[in-house]
This record gives C-alpha cells, sequence and structure tokens, in this order.
C-alpha cells in the first residue's frame, strides 16, 4: 500500500456509491461552495429608426451538466417578448454570457429580465430599463 493513501473494502465503496446515487436521485447532491442565484443586466444600443439592440448580461456560478443557467427571458412592460432555453445538453458557453434581441419601441417601454438557475432558482432583481422611440428630426 502506498504511504498517505487510503484503503477501501469492495463492500464499503458499493455501500458509499449507493448512498451516493440515492442522495443525487433525491435531489439533496452536495450544492458547490460558489453557487448562487444568476443575476442579470440590462444594455442597449440604438439601430435605425425606433429598432433597439437590448442584450442581457447574465452572470452565474456554475455551469457543467447539474448546475446550469436553464433559461433567460427579455420582459416589455411585463409581458414576455424573447425566450432563451437551455438543456443539460445544451448550456450557456460559459458561467457569464450575454444573448441579445433586436426589439422595436414604439412607446416608452420598460424592459427586464429573469435568468433562471435549475438548481437555485431565478433572479429576484430583474434590472430595469426604460427605451422611449427615438423622436424624428425636425
Amino acid at each position: 500500500m502506498v504511504e498517505g493513501s487510503h484503503e477501501i473494502s469492495r463492500r464499503d465503496f458499493l455501500g458509499q456509491l449507493a448512498i451516493m446515487a440515492v442522495s443525487f436521485a433525491a435531489g439533496s447532491w452536495p450544492e458547490p461552495a460558489l453557487a448562487n442565484i444568476p443575476t442579470v443586466a440590462l444594455r442597449v444600443i440604438g439601430l435605425d429608426g425606433n429598432q433597439f439592440e437590448v442584450t442581457i448580461n447574465v452572470f452565474h456560478k456554475g455551469n457543467n451538466v447539474f448546475h446550469y443557467v436553464n433559461k433567460v427571458v427579455l420582459f416589455a412592460d411585463g409581458k414576455e417578448i424573447e425566450f432563451w432555453g437551455y438543456s443539460w445538453r445544451r448550456r450557456p458557453e460559459a458561467e457569464n454570457f450575454s444573448v441579445r434581441t433586436k426589439v422595436p419601441v414604439t412607446k416608452e417601454t420598460v424592459f427586464s429580465a429573469m435568468a433562471n438557475c435549475n438548481r437555485h432558482g431565478e433572479n429576484e432583481d430583474r434590472g430595469r430599463l426604460v427605451l422611449s422611440p427615438k423622436l424624428a428630426p425636425k
């Protein structure tokens, strides 16, 4: 036996493996120390006319098959206008990532966003961005 190693019997190993499998199946897998609920930040770029590009920056600790952001939603005046869905097979490209979309604005509109972690839920602060249509030049 190598010094500093720990020898475990086959029976003990299988017993620990069974406990881990039951814990995982019951959803009580140990939480990572740095796990958190995602947060969002909204940015906007004015395009031609009344067209804007809204970017949602998502910040989250964790991006693996067990722990990831599974959806991002953009709202305009409280109504869902855009949805990005993810799964354990098709996760976001990194812990912190951005999604963007183009939106027309014909009246003053309040935009907000939500990101949801499959383990810890959604962000409470949805951010807030108020856009008004561009005024036509006189």
